[in-house]
């Protein structure tokens, strides 16, 4: 008797246990309240750019949507994959790129890791945007006349790639600030980070 007692406090206490480690929806499993709401900057460009994070469905879908001076430029839909135990993004853009990613939340930083692919461009794409972002990094102040053959290159090898993996990390500043930094894995397989830029909630 006292065996088949013991035996049923352990069943119940693994089941006490597995509830709670299991998180019944989206909003349990990704704690990143301070997230929510739309946070602005202004690019190299002169343009407004902004990132939008919300509720699509209260505490089981969010979205994220990207703007360019008020125009959509990517939407995103974030969702709690419970075969997985993980927070699922996927994101679409206007350029045609897709990515599948995962989000995690750590206190005041998220994270988030996407593999990404795209259509390649063709010789006459690639020339016009590396010009149109050329001009407008010119006009901005942005980059001098010396550096336009690096910026040149650079901007060829980021759109030359067809598909990789990014990660993103947004890190509360304060109730109005985030600072985000984008990060791309490159050839040996190691994130090599850019310089953080600060957003203002709206």
């Amino acid at each position: 008797m006292k065996k088949l007692t013991s035996l049923l406090i352990f069943v119940g206490l693994a089941i006490n246990v597995s509830g709670q480690e299991e998180p019944k929806n989206l909003k349990e499993a990704f704690k990143a309240d301070w997230l929510i709401g739309t946070w602005e900057r202004k690019n190299d460009n002169g343009q407004v750019d902004s990132h939008t994070f919300g509720w699509k469905i209260q505490d089981v879908l969010m979205f994220k949507e990207y703007k360019a001076d008020g125009v959509p430029q990517a939407f995103a839909i974030i969702s709690l994959d419970t075969d997985e135990d993980m927070v699922k993004i996927q994101s679409y853009s206007a350029r045609g790129t897709t990515s599948t990613g995962e989000m995690k939340a750590e206190g005041d930083k998220v994270t988030r890791t996407s593999n990404w692919k795209t259509n390649k461009l063709s010789e006459e794409e690639l020339k016009s945007r590396i010009e149109s972002i050329v001009a407008n990094r010119l006009a901005s102040g942005a980059v001098q006349e010396a550096g336009v053959p690096e910026l040149k290159q650079g901007i060829r090898n980021y759109f030359q790639r067809t598909s990789g993996t990014r990660r993103y990390t947004y890190e509360k500043q304060g109730e109005d600030k985030m600072a985000m930094t984008h990060a791309n894995k490159d050839e040996s397989g190691q994130f090599v980070d850019g310089d953080p830029v600060t957003w203002t909630r709206k």
